[in-house]
């Protein structure tokens, strides 16, 4: 096994374990759609910059307001997103307001994912390899 595929094991059981705890933990402050939006751009930045995800990694996370949906950031790298580039999706993965925003094919496996398992809160999605 390689050091860097050790490293990148490492890395993402560390974002497995952090983010939804750092979900969980906005839910005992202050917890809203609003909250969870600027979590989420926060979290793509860090996991980024701490190399768990690459540029076509996704993280998402679950609305307050509607279970049914989620936010994801547009088709972006994830060190460059902000909280304009976070978009509703529904059930179906279909955008709320696309704005004429490119978006991720992968919103797919993130909505399915949610869809069959309403105690997920986020996703996390790695390229890296």
């Amino acid at each position: 096994m390689s050091l860097q595929y050790r490293f990148f094991r490492y890395a993402l059981g560390i974002a497995a374990v952090l983010l939804p705890l750092a979900v969980a933990n906005a839910a005992t402050l202050a917890d809203s759609d609003e909250q969870r939006i600027v979590d989420l751009v926060a979290a793509n930045r860090i996991l980024a910059d701490q190399g768990v995800l690459d540029g076509f990694g996704h993280v998402s996370v679950r609305s307050l307001k509607n279970p049914k949906h989620f936010y994801m950031a547009r088709s972006l790298a994830p060190a460059m997103v902000t909280k304009d580039d976070i978009m509703e999706f529904d059930e179906n993965s279909v955008p709320i307001d696309q704005r004429g925003r490119d978006i991720a094919s992968e919103r797919f496996i993130h909505g399915e994912i949610f869809r069959r398992s309403e105690e997920h809160t986020s996703e996390l999605q790695s390229h890296l390899n």
